[in-house]
């Protein structure tokens, strides 16, 4: 008599692993470089400083961007500081620490300088994306009793307003000097802002 036994089979392991993200955040910057010249056309001071890009200002960018709400831009409007404050996220154009410095005429009128920003470029992807807009140079020209400097501010949106100490409209940002800076009657102070996104 013949036994036969017999035993196969198959075993088989197969295992996946994946931890594929794809990096996806992305900082907003902004600067204001300042530029002062004496009557004569020398310079006096030059600076370029961050600035804070407060809540509501931030809440406007990505409503009017993301949410789709009917949107026509009113200003940006670019006024000048006269005290030193401490940035605060949570600073309004109707609650701020700082005081509009006022001494000053844009275009031979006593307003707000308008801040007209040119369609942004980007560097493409490598090593990163950057995409950048800038405004162009606003002059103002000091008179009075001149006065002290201490940094810039940019309001826009629904009531934004060029009026001189308007505390309408929507403060987007806020920025202030390493140091004050003094101006007398006949300067120009060039202020320009840009903004960067990067990812």
């Amino acid at each position: 008599m013949t036994n036969e036994l017999s035993n196969f089979g198959d075993h088989a392991v197969a295992t996946l692993q994946a931890n594929a993200t794809i990096p996806e955040g992305m900082g907003v910057e902004g600067w204001y470089h300042v530029v002062c010249r004496d009557a004569a056309g020398n310079i006096k001071w030059e600076e370029e400083f961050p600035n804070l890009v407060v809540a509501v200002g931030k809440q406007l960018m990505l409503d009017t961007l993301l949410k789709g709400s009917s949107y026509s831009v009113t200003g940006p409007y670019l006024g000048l500081i006269s005290n030193t404050f401490t940035a605060s996220a949570s600073d309004t154009m109707a609650s701020h620490t700082w005081t509009e410095f006022i001494n000053y005429t844009v275009g031979g009128s006593a307003v707000r300088g308008t801040a007209v920003f040119a369609s942004s470029t980007s560097t493409g992807s490598t090593p990163s994306n950057v995409t950048s807009s800038t405004a162009t140079a606003i002059t103002y020209t000091i008179t009075g009793s001149g006065g002290t400097v201490y940094g810039c501010f940019l309001v826009l949106g629904s009531g934004a307003s060029s009026t001189q100490s308007s505390t309408t409209g929507t403060l987007y940002s806020e920025g202030l000097f390493s140091v004050a800076k003094t101006t007398t009657s006949g300067d120009t102070v060039a202020v320009t802002y840009s903004t960067t996104a990067t990812s």
